[in-house]
């Protein structure tokens, strides 16, 4: 039989292993931000976690497994963009999309600096990918998200019969990365534009594809 207050301990000590992690997480991301991914070495994540570094390998195998779960855990999820999509429900199909690619445009800002790190190294790119297989997350999912939500949209009318949902939602995720390297290189935005406005501006584009009257169904999400 456990001892009194064994298993407070046991969750108390739980809760501390996650605090620690959480802390070494939210400094890598920090510092991959600042430094880039060779610059954020596991001495600084250490220090700026507040841990000895020795700690950092308690909860994570090496620095690759650090980085993967960086990108599984802390970019902002594309499933928390649709699900602003919610407030949408009955909009014209224009205003629902907008609302999504002004999402998907903080994504990939955040998303950029870290997977151009891990697109530069082959031994960190090949253990992404197999995680990537394991787990099925990854960027491919943006793309499978997006087009599931058009497709969805399109059976309530959104979007013209003849349209791809695929392309459709390639056409938009090129906007979206377009406007995150722009402003990453050169401190500027396509047109001057802020995230709202440019995501309005490239759904206007597609208005040959959106049925005039079309509405966003948010009901079933993806």
């Amino acid at each position: 039989m456990p001892r009194p207050g064994a298993k407070a301990a046991k969750k108390s000590g739980a809760q501390a292993a996650r605090t620690t992690r959480d802390r070494i997480l939210d400094a890598a991301m920090k510092l991959v931000a600042r430094y880039g991914i060779a610059g954020a070495t596991t001495k600084r994540i250490a220090d700026e976690a507040g841990v000895a570094e020795g700690s950092l390998y308690k909860h994570f195998a090496d620095k690759a497994d650090l980085l993967i779960a960086l990108v599984l855990e802390r970019l902002p999820g594309i499933r928390e963009v649709f699900g602003r999509l919610d407030q949408a429900a009955g909009r014209p199909a224009a205003e629902g999309l907008a609302v999504a690619l002004e999402g998907m445009i903080e994504f990939y800002t955040q998303a950029q600096p870290i997977m151009a790190g891990i697109s530069s190294d082959p031994g960190l790119l090949r253990l992404c990918r197999q995680r990537f297989m394991e787990t099925d997350q990854g960027p491919h999912r943006a793309h499978e998200k997006l087009a599931e939500f058009i497709r969805l949209g399109q059976q309530h009318g959104a979007l013209r019969p003849g349209a791809s949902p695929d392309a459709v939602a390639s056409l938009l995720i090129g906007a979206c990365t377009e406007f995150a390297s722009l402003a990453r290189l050169t401190g500027k935005t396509p047109g001057g534009m802020s995230k709202a406005s440019y995501a309005k501006a490239i759904v206007a584009a597609l208005s040959p594809v959106l049925s005039p009257g079309g509405v966003q169904t948010a009901k079933k999400r993806v």
